[in-house]
C-alpha cells in the first residue's frame, strides 16, 4: 500500500490514487505526480501530516512533497460553478464516484485504492484499449467550462497517440474551438511546450489543420519537419505565445544556421547543443551531429597548451578529435613537447587541411 494512502486509511478514512499516474502505470509510462481522492476533511489531512505540505481550503486540498514523489490530496469534491477556466464554487461530494464524474476525459478516471487494486467505476477500461480520448459527461458542457480541456484532448491525443471520440469531433467539426480564445496564452506556450517535447507532435499538426485550430492557439505554420526537440519545432512557428529569452536566443540561432544552410565548427563553438543539433535535423545534415559529440568527448588527463580554435580552423571536420588524441599521446610519449607553438606546427605540418 502506498504510504500516504495507508496513513490516510488507518486514520479511519477512503483514499484512492486516481487521475493521471494511474493512467500512466497502465500505459508503462512513469510519473512522480500523484493524485489522491478521500473523505477526509482537508482539516485532517493537515493534522495528519503534521503541516509538512501546504493547504488549500477553497479547493479542499493538500500538497505535500516525499520520497520524491508529489502528492496532491483531495477530499472528494463537486464543482458547481467555473469562472475564467477555474471552478469557483465547490462542495463536498458523497462518494468517489461522484468526485469521478467532475474530472475531464474517462482515461483520467481511474482509480487504485487501498490494496493496489484497479478501481474503475466509469468503464475507462474500454476506452483506454481503445485509444480513445472521450470527455465524462457532455463534451460541450464540459469543454464551456473549462477551455483549458480543449487543448488538453489535442494534447492528450497527440502524446499519447489516441483518437479523438465522437463528440469531441463533432465539437470542432461545428467550429467550436474559438473558445480557446479564453484561454490564456501563458496556458497554450506551456500546452504547445509539453506537445512539442513529445514524439506525439506530428499528430498535433494533423489535429490542428485538420479542425482549423491553429489561429485559436496563436499560433501559424506551414510544413513542419522533424526535429531534435521543441526548439526545433518552435523555430518553424510564428507566434505571439509568450516566448522566454531562452526561447527567444535558441529559436533565433536555429533559424539563423537554417538560413544559412550549414554548420561550420565555429558554430560549434558559438552556439548552444539546443541550436545546433535542431538547426543540423531541420538541414537533415545528420553527420554534424556525430561531429558535435566527437568533440564534446575532447578532453584530456593532461592540460594541453591548444587553442581549440587554432584546431577546428586547420583540421578537416571528421579529424578534429582524431588529432586532439594524437597531439595528446605524442605529449605522453614524449615525442612532442607541451608547447603552444610546436604544437601548432605539428598540426600544420601533419594535419594541415
Amino acid at each position: 500500500m502506498n504510504e500516504i494512502v495507508k496513513r490516510i486509511v488507518e486514520s479511519g478514512y477512503e483514499a484512492y490514487i486516481v487521475g493521471g499516474y494511474v493512467r500512466d502505470y497502465l500505459l508503462g509510462m512513469p510519473s512522480k505526480d500523484i493524485d489522491i481522492c478521500t473523505n477526509a476533511p482537508i482539516e485532517k489531512i493537515v493534522k495528519l501530516f503534521n503541516g509538512k505540505g501546504k493547504a488549500f481550503n477553497e479547493y479542499y486540498s493538500f500538497h505535500i512533497e516525499e520520497n520524491g514523489y508529489s502528492y496532491e490530496i483531495t477530499t472528494y469534491r463537486e464543482e458547481l460553478k467555473y469562472k475564467k477556466n477555474k471552478p469557483v464554487e465547490l462542495k463536498i461530494a458523497k462518494d468517489l464516484k461522484t468526485d469521478l464524474l467532475r474530472r475531464d476525459f474517462t482515461i483520467n478516471t481511474f482509480a487504485i485504492d487501498k490494496n493496489g487494486k484497479l478501481v474503475d467505476l466509469l468503464n475507462a477500461k474500454v476506452d483506454l484499449k481503445a485509444k480513445l480520448i472521450r470527455v465524462v459527461g457532455d463534451t460541450y458542457t464540459k469543454f464551456n467550462e473549462d477551455k483549458t480541456r480543449i487543448l488538453r484532448a489535442i494534447r492528450f491525443a497527440s502524446c499519447l497517440d489516441f483518437e479523438l471520440d465522437d463528440k469531441i469531433i463533432e465539437f470542432f467539426s461545428n467550429k467550436n474551438a474559438y473558445l480557446l480564445n479564453e484561454v490564456t496564452k501563458e496556458y497554450k506556450k506551456k500546452e504547445l511546450d509539453k506537445i512539442f517535447d513529445s514524439n506525439g507532435y506530428e499528430r498535433f499538426f494533423f489535429i490542428v489543420k485538420r479542425y482549423n485550430i491553429a489561429k485559436y492557439l496563436n499560433i501559424s505554420f506551414d510544413k513542419i519537419k522533424h526535429s531534435y526537440n521543441k526548439y526545433g519545432i518552435w523555430s518553424q512557428i510564428e507566434t505571439d505565445l509568450p516566448l522566454t529569452n531562452k526561447d527567444k536566443v535558441i529559436i533565433s540561432g536555429i533559424r539563423e544556421l537554417v538560413s544559412k544552410g550549414d554548420i561550420t565548427y565555429y558554430d560549434y563553438m558559438m552556439y548552444s547543443k539546443d541550436v545546433l543539433y535542431n538547426a543540423a535535423y531541420l538541414l537533415r545534415k545528420f553527420n554534424k551531429i556525430k561531429i558535435f559529440d566527437d568533440i564534446s568527448k575532447m578532453h584530456s588527463i593532461i592540460d594541453i597548451d591548444l587553442d581549440i580554435d587554432f584546431l577546428i580552423k586547420n583540421v578537416r571536420e571528421k579529424d578534429v578529435l582524431k588529432v586532439y588524441k594524437a597531439i595528446e599521446r605524442n605529449i605522453i610519449e614524449g615525442e612532442l613537447s607541451n608547447d603552444r607553438s610546436e604544437i601548432e606546427y605539428f598540426i600544420k605540418e601533419l594535419y594541415y587541411e
